[in-house]
């Protein structure tokens, strides 16, 4: 009896233990559970959702200048006006945000002539406001007078400050006073008057640089160097002498030259004489989407979006400095956008914008109008041209 009892015991624990072994979860065949289930197809991208990332674009606060910075780079006071013998002055710019690889420029002039320019690049994002200073170290003190800083975006113009310099140092050597550079296509084969230009077609293969009322410096070196996109492209010395009151310099290339921003500097005995900047244009599209939707001239603009603040503005009193709002949209990398002035009817600047892609936004660029001699009224035209078009124009009553 003990014996079949036991018996069924043990046939009991086998079947109970073949039973398990059934229906244990073999670990090559996953088996999810009802549960497990329902749980995913409620959620199905919960475990795949990635952290959003915010696109960076250029946004700059203040623009300062000074003549000291501290460790961090700001500016340690803000000025207006600066001794002609003061040894270094900053421009200290306030990133608010700044993707990598965007190159900013300070470009400091006087009397229309540029003394230095400085390039920074940004080697990280920049997502916390920060300062970053870009310095003029002046080889001589320098003469009163008023001076501008441009700061450049990716070559783009982005703001100025107009600033005085005290005390006068000395006077501005005759090469950087009365000399002009100039661009033309080719020398006039008959001598006769030259018509500069800023814009090149997409087919120019020469660029003659015309450096007018020379100095007179017997045994001077002299020389030119020219920049594309910033970079140094080519160190050119003088064309033979055709007359001496100019001096050429000739870029020539079997291939059309790229389109883009070029500059020219021309040295004499290792110091700037003179430089200027142009553009060769790319080609047009043949259909463009690009249009403007707003546009006027006003006095001041938020730096960060560039978007006009106040009133658009039909008179001022010179000398001042007005901003050129235009709202572009569909704007494309080969589209060109220029902003023309005209005084009483005669072109005094003009801007020149491509290279862009902008689906809607403004483009502020500044403009100093200077006193006017004799405290005469004259009027002043800015001219929006897009692809050659003139599109939209404002007048501006100037005492």
């Amino acid at each position: 009896m003990q014996l079949a009892v036991l018996g069924r015991s043990i046939g009991t624990l086998i079947g109970l233990s073949l039973l398990l072994i059934a229906c244990e979860v073999s670990p090559s065949i996953p088996q999810a559970t009802p549960e497990a289930r329902a749980g995913f197809l409620a959620q199905p991208e919960a475990q795949q959702r990635h952290t959003p990332v915010t696109a960076l674009y250029p946004r700059i606060g203040r623009m300062v200048l000074t003549t000291a910075i501290d460790a961090s780079e700001a500016p340690a006071e803000e000025l207006t006006t600066v001794p002609g013998n003061a040894e270094t002055i900053y421009l200290a710019v306030e990133l608010v945000e700044m993707p990598a690889g965007t190159t900013l420029a300070a470009v400091w002039l006087h009397n229309d002539a540029e003394l230095s320019r400085s390039d920074r690049v940004i080697t990280e994002p920049v997502r916390e406001s920060r300062w970053l200073a870009f310095p003029l170290r002046p080889a001589s003190p320098l003469p009163g007078g008023e001076y501008i800083v441009r700061l450049l975006v990716n070559g783009q113009m982005f703001d100025s400050l107009v600033f005085n310099v005290s005390g006068g140092g000395g006077s501005m050597p005759a090469t950087a006073e009365s000399t002009q550079l100039a661009f033309i296509a080719a020398l006039p084969a008959d001598g006769g008057a030259v018509d500069p230009r800023s814009l090149f077609p997409p087919d120019t293969a020469q660029v003659v640089a015309v450096l007018t009322d020379p100095p007179a410096l017997a045994g001077a070196a002299m020389t030119s160097r020219w920049y594309y996109n910033d970079g140094l492209l080519a160190e050119i010395p003088p064309d033979e002498l055709v007359t001496p009151s100019i001096r050429t310099f000739t870029l020539r290339s079997d291939q059309p030259l790229p389109a883009g921003s070029y500059r020219v500097e021309v040295l004499i005995d290792g110091q700037v004489a003179a430089s200027g900047q142009f553009l060769v244009q790319g080609a047009l599209p043949a259909t463009s989407q690009a249009a403007i939707e707003d546009f006027t001239v006003v006095s001041a603009i938020d730096p960060t979006t560039q978007v006009p603040t106040g009133a658009s503005i039909a008179q001022v009193e010179a000398p001042a400095t007005v901003y050129v709002a235009v709202l572009v949209r569909d704007l494309g990398p080969n589209d060109l956008l220029e902003i023309v002035w005209v005084r009483n009817d005669v072109e005094v600047a003009r801007f020149l914008i491509t290279g862009l892609r902008l689906d809607y936004n403004w483009v502020s660029l500044p403009y100093e109008i200077p006193a006017q001699p004799d405290e005469s009224v004259v009027t002043y035209r800015a001219i929006v041209v897009l692809n050659g078009t003139p599109v939209r124009d404002h007048s501006l009553t100037v005492q």
